[in-house]
């Protein structure tokens, strides 16, 4: 059973217009069949019954004269009353059974009977008898006796099924006008439902998505207009939650500041020692809070000509002159449209992180397609455990659970490159490399411009 459905569900197309298109054309050769094979069946039935009428008529005709004619008029007379539907031979040898005949009829092979009262008159001037076709195009035969012992022998032949093409023109050109206004109407109804789903991968990537059009079916406006709701409810409390961070942040700075002073003044140098490593954390974790509450909110940088070889090689000149083992690999060669201060904050985020764990860091700058540039920042360290990989990029959240901060730091610094992704339209993704260490991968989408 299991493999039989999976079966159906590889020939079941996937598309609305495939799906749509399959019900009707299949509702319609239906359709077609089912009166194709009601009219077949009518015409046979018709032939028949003419076939009958007519072969009495002309053998009422055909029998007296025959038995009048000479040898030579009867067969004149025998090519000149031949029919589409059947046809006369005479014979010299009557079969064993038509010899013992009597008035009474038999027609036990087919439904051909010769059922008008003409029937009842042949055979009551005439030995006659019945029987099946001898060859495949024959349907039957019938046999009487003439006065002078030849054998008049009727040959029904098989009725032909009509073929008509001009039909089969019609049910293709309805296939074609089924799928073009099929096309049309999934067009004109899923038009809608596409800008919904668009808007919602734009939710979940940015949460900065601009509200759809509440028209099309009802169906689908009653959708759009429930997303609409759904997504000003989620940025306003991720607003909400963003504004309570910025504030906490800011507010804690001045009285860190002022416990900086007296602890300056403290007489034990070993305590002040401490009270000051303390603040400085405290510093530190409030000052990535607003840089974490500011990335969250829109970029307002404008899109600009980068060239993203000149800013990597710069960033690498820098941390190598602060003597920091940062090299970079690979090369654009063109100039791309940008945000150019963003991408430098976010690479900057990913070569730090990857600083604090490992001594030796590479750039690799490559082109996934002509639309798409890969930044990866790989270093040796001990690498992300997999089920924590989609975790790290969440604020606040740090593999090391112990609270020294030049280890486990604040667990901001890959969510705020996440977030400085997400307003390039592009993404991060973590993955442990092999032989130890990890890969950031940064991929965001660019317009290109020739160099």
């Amino acid at each position: 059973m299991t493999e039989l459905k999976r079966k159906l569900q590889g020939i079941w197309p996937n598309s609305l217009f495939s799906r749509l298109a399959f019900v009707w054309i299949l509702a319609l050769l239906l359709g077609h069949l089912i009166n194709n094979v009601y009219g077949y069946i009518s015409i046979h039935e018709d032939q028949i019954a003419r076939t009958d009428y007519y072969l009495t008529k002309d053998l009422s005709v055909l029998l007296p004269i025959l038995d009048a004619a000479t040898p030579s008029e009867r067969k004149l007379w025998m090519e000149k009353m031949q029919r589409h539907a059947y046809r006369y031979e005479l014979s010299t040898v009557a079969p064993d059974y038509l010899a013992t005949s009597t008035s009474k009829w038999t027609n036990p092979h087919r439904r051909h009977g010769l059922a008008d009262p003409l029937k009842e008159e042949l055979a009551t001037s005439y030995a006659a008898r019945s029987s099946a076709g001898i060859s495949p195009g024959e349907m039957g035969r019938l046999y009487f006796s003439l006065k002078d012992g030849a054998v008049l022998i009727a040959i029904i032949n098989k009725t032909v099924w009509p073929v008509d093409w001009g039909a089969g023109l019609v049910f293709a050109l309805q296939m074609l006008a089924v799928i073009t206004f099929t096309w049309l109407a999934v067009k004109q109804a899923t038009r809608p439902l596409q800008r919904l789903a668009e808007a919602a991968d734009t939710l979940g990537s940015s949460l900065h998505g601009e509200a759809i059009p509440e028209d099309g079916p009802s169906e689908v406006a009653r959708a759009a207009a429930a997303f609409n709701a759904m997504q000003a409810q989620i940025k306003e409390h991720l607003a909400e939650r963003v504004h309570i961070l910025a504030s906490i942040s800011h507010d804690l700075q001045t009285p860190i500041t002022r416990m900086r002073l007296r602890a300056e003044l403290m007489d034990d140098g070993s305590l002040q020692e401490k009270m000051l490593n303390d603040l400085d954390a405290m510093q530190q974790l409030v000052e990535e809070g607003i840089t974490y509450a500011r990335s969250a909110r829109r970029t307002t940088e404008e899109v600009c000509r980068v060239d993203i070889d000149a800013l990597l090689d710069s960033l690498v000149c820098d941390y190598v002159d602060a003597q920091h083992a940062v090299r970079l690999s690979g090369e654009i060669g063109t100039i791309l449209s940008s945000r150019p201060n963003t991408l430098r904050r976010i690479i900057i985020n990913l070569i730090d992180n990857a600083l604090k764990f490992a001594g030796d860091v590479e750039i690799q700058l490559g082109r996934i397609s002509p639309g798409q540039i890969s930044v990866s920042v790989l270093d040796r360290g001990p690498g992300i455990p997999d089920s924590e990989m989609a975790a790290v990029l969440q604020p606040f959240y740090r593999v090391e659970n112990s609270r020294n901060r030049k280890t486990g730091g604040t667990g901001l610094g890959l969510a705020i490159a996440q977030q400085l992704a997400l307003a390039v339209n592009g993404s991060i993704t973590l993955s442990n490399r092999d032989g130890g260490g990890l890969e950031a991968k940064l991929i965001f989408p660019v317009a290109a411009e020739t160099k």
